[in-house]
């Protein structure tokens, strides 16, 4: 049998791009921890809610100096990744992806 657990929470990879100041691409992976947004919760969700507020509840393996130097860490480096639009955009992409990458019809 087949038990889904339907408030699950996953991590899964997020690959990301950005340019330093110089125009110079840098690729990196990190980890990021979603929860499961189910379509009925989604309906209900304010207007101006992002999908990222709703369903990114962590990430892991990433290294962003706050304004004093100091590595970000739980909720700031959440909320870090969720300003960045080169990072946020990769992030809202892996979530999409792991929801629907396996479970494409193949023809």
């Amino acid at each position: 049998m087949f038990k889904v657990n339907l408030n699950r929470t996953y991590q899964y990879p997020v690959t990301a791009t950005i340019y330093d100041e110089e125009g110079k691409e840098h690729t990196g992976k990190f980890k990021a921890r979603f929860k499961v947004l189910p379509h009925d919760e989604a309906k209900e969700l304010p207007e101006d809610t992002s999908l990222l507020e709703a369903v990114l509840t962590g990430v892991s393996d990433l290294e962003i100096p706050g304004p004093d130097g100091q590595s970000l860490a739980g909720e700031a480096l959440v909320e870090a990744v969720k300003n960045d639009p080169a990072l946020a955009l990769a992030t809202q992409a892996a979530y999409q992806d792991s929801i629907a990458k396996k479970n494409r019809p193949r023809s």
